[in-house]
């Protein structure tokens, strides 16, 4: 059989079968209601308008502002005024109005009260068989007083039901009830969505009142908690980071750049004026040493704690040593990286809150 000689014919190439164009409807909103249901139903507060009311809530605290300005509330929802007050030692309450028990009823609760709720004042909306009463409560009497919170959430009688939403960093809402359920609320891209930023926060003022004395160390955490709290709403980012306390000198490396306190600011010895005295002064000086040190935080650079509460230093920055330039982060990420690598030597503990919100710390016990 003859063989015929030629130009073999290319082969044509199958076309790629195009995907088919896809539609989705994705609601955050039926989530967050979700999320809600669960909640309501573990703190024994099922209620369809509340329901709909604490996921209006949820989304109105994620950047609350009137007239332009931030605020941050924090709002409580319980069956019983009379049995709070009750249970809170020198308190009182102030009813702002009362409406249709409805979700847009909360929404005018925050609207009317949120302005008003500020230096121990927060927003109470109780909830009636056919309308929400609201207003604002408060108890106490000097900055070292437990806050409702700890007392009716965190060490409240799950037979009082009850649960607070607040707004614990910027986009982040967190729900805690009476019987230790907890929601968290993240609006916006974060990386690490799943943690919130409240234990880092109790590990790092664990570390700061480590040598405070027993006797006022739960107060002075008090106090630092409430510090603390206040600049991480506010969004800023901060680095702070704890010495020994018995260490009477700044570590040589906070000493090149920075302001050094000389005495350094002793928080402990002012609680310990409050309680002695309890008098308006005393209080009022520890307030004015709570201002000046969210002033400090809120500052450039690192400001330096002792273990014994005391505010040793601030506005002070550190050298990075070759290759910190390589971690990944802006500069105040590097520094972070470089006062870890000091843990264990010249430090007991790094705090950092990042300006997209993120918050880490590292200790004695990550060596």
């Amino acid at each position: 059989m003859a063989k015929v000689k030629g130009r073999a014919r290319p082969s044509r190439a199958t076309p790629a079968k195009q995907a088919a164009p896809t539609q989705a409807t994705l609601s955050l909103r039926d989530q967050l209601k979700r999320a809600v249901v669960e909640f309501l139903a573990s703190e024994r507060m099922t209620c369809l308008k509340t329901q709909d009311g604490l996921v209006t809530l949820i989304n109105a605290l994620g950047r609350y502002t009137e007239e332009g300005k931030a605020l941050f509330p924090e709002v409580f929802v319980f069956d019983s005024l009379d049995e709070v007050l009750r249970v809170l030692p020198e308190s009182e309450a102030v009813e702002i109005g009362s409406d249709v028990k409805q979700a847009a009823t909360m929404a005018k609760a925050l609207k009317k009260c949120a302005p008003l709720a500020r230096r121990g004042w927060a927003v109470y909306i109780e909830r009636r068989p056919r309308r929400f009463r609201y207003g604002l409560f408060r108890s106490g009497s000097t900055v070292l007083s437990l806050s409702p919170a700890e007392l009716l959430i965190n060490r409240g009688d799950r037979g009082i039901p009850a649960f607070m939403l607040r707004q614990v960093a910027e986009n982040v809402i967190q729900v805690n009830g009476v019987s230790q359920s907890s929601l968290l609320v993240y609006f916006g891209a974060t990386i690490e969505s799943d943690v919130s930023p409240i234990p880092v926060l109790n590990e790092w003022i664990t570390s700061l009142v480590a040598d405070v004395a027993a006797d006022i160390q739960e107060q002075t955490a008090s106090f630092y908690k409430n510090v603390f709290s206040g600049v991480l709403r506010a969004g800023h980012g901060t680095l702070a980071a704890v010495m020994h306390g018995e260490n009477e000198k700044v570590p040589q490396s906070f000493r090149g750049d920075g302001i050094i306190l000389a005495p350094p600011i002793s928080v402990a010895s002012k609680i310990e004026e409050v309680r002695s005295t309890r008098d308006c002064n005393s209080n009022a000086k520890l307030q004015a040493c709570a201002a000046l040190i969210t002033g400090m935080l809120l500052s450039d650079g690192i400001t330096l704690f002792g273990s014994d509460g005391t505010v040793r230093a601030y506005n002070v920055f550190i050298r990075h040593p070759k290759g910190v330039g390589n971690v990944t982060g802006g500069a105040r990420m590097r520094t972070f990286k470089v006062m870890s690598g000091l843990v264990g030597r010249d430090l007991l503990g790094a705090f950092i809150q990042s300006q997209d919100g993120r918050v880490d710390f590292h200790g004695s016990a990550n060596e």
